[in-house]
């Protein structure tokens, strides 16, 4: 009789450490990939890259919009544009209004959702780099209504 207790109460500590090693598990791999998302996100020197693509783009006026816009060397107001972007490794670059709702279409829907939205600007002004075979990220907010 106190064989079968001892089997069973064994039985029972080892089920409930296997679930408690196995939820630590979960919650531990799932600390590890948002940290290694958020490495590719907001790199100090790609907001310093955003800061003057942003004074260049208000240099040359910013038209209000209600949807994003993807921006090309023809939105700014600078001859060297296409050097500029290829120096500074960006592939693509968006102006979001602040709040708007990006669907998953866009490359940086993932990206986007990390933002937060406390901030008040009337746009972001968000980038797609190109460092190392990966993509990055970086945004930076724009106030035309100043």
């Amino acid at each position: 009789m106190k064989r079968g207790f001892a089997l069973l109460e064994t039985i029972i500590v080892i089920t409930f450490v296997a679930v408690s090693l196995l939820m630590l598990y979960g919650t531990f791999t799932n600390m590890i990939e948002k940290k290694e998302r958020s490495l590719m996100y907001d790199d100090v020197s790609h907001i310093y890259e955003l800061y003057y693509l942003k004074e260049y783009l208000l240099l040359g006026g910013i038209d209000d919009s209600s949807s994003i816009k993807k921006l090309t060397c023809d939105d700014f107001n600078y001859s060297s544009c296409s050097i500029l972007f290829k120096e500074f490794s960006i592939l693509e670059l968006y102006l979001v209004p602040y709040g708007y709702e990006v669907d998953t279409n866009y490359s940086f829907y993932s990206y986007y959702q990390t933002l937060s939205n406390d901030e008040e600007y009337d746009y972001l002004l968000v980038a797609r780099f190109l460092i190392e075979d990966r993509d990055n990220y970086a945004s930076i907010g724009v106030n035309i209504h100043e």
